[in-house]
């Protein structure tokens, strides 16, 4: 899984609207295999602690910034390459030294995770501030990319809230209906 960090409160300068997003990637890693002794629940619970050990340690790294402006230009190389293949462009250096463009067909596909990982974490805090206006739900949205697939997690008004967006073009509805109704009875059977 991927997911993204608010860096804001790590940097001194920064515009203050909330117009500008300062963010950094990381991977969360979990073992694909299910053990043979069919303890699901410590299974699930080890992989839990795993999981928020993961992002506590991605979140306190004395690097963390430092990391984040070299992975922002890593993706912006990255991505200003892919652009050019997918225009079907490609960069070649002549004798002189100089980068000349020659058409090429698109065939490389880039890497995808499997899932992205959001966790909001509490918003009721966020909303305390609306004095007079009771509010019961939340709707959260996301920027989906082609073929993307992304698990929100939060709690609001003391409630745990689980949602799932995807690329209805990129999934088998049947395989993602039926990922979703085990996510939903995990969640029933660990967490409730």
């Amino acid at each position: 899984m991927y997911t993204a960090l608010n860096l804001r409160p790590y940097l001194k300068t920064l515009n203050d609207s909330y117009w500008f997003p300062a963010l950094s990637y990381f991977n969360v890693v979990l073992p694909a295999f299910l053990p043979r002794s069919g303890d699901m629940k410590s299974t699930f619970w080890l992989r839990a602690r795993s999981a928020k050990k993961q992002l506590g340690d991605a979140a306190k790294h004395p690097l963390i910034v430092a990391r984040s402006i070299e992975m922002a230009r890593e993706r912006g190389c990255r991505a200003r390459a892919w652009a050019k293949k997918d225009d079907g462009v490609v960069d070649n250096h002549n004798e002189a030294g100089f980068v000349t463009e020659t058409l090429v067909p698109s065939s490389c596909v880039s890497s995808t995770a499997l899932i992205g990982l959001s966790l909001l974490g509490n918003l009721d805090g966020i909303y305390r501030q609306y004095q007079g206006i009771r509010l019961h739900t939340l709707t959260t949205g996301s920027r989906q990319r082609p073929g993307g697939m992304l698990l929100f997690g939060y709690t609001f008004v003391g409630k745990l809230w689980v949602s799932l967006g995807y690329d209805e073009n990129g999934f088998d509805k049947q395989v993602v209906d039926k990922y979703w109704m085990n996510v939903l009875s995990t969640i029933d059977e660990l967490l409730l």
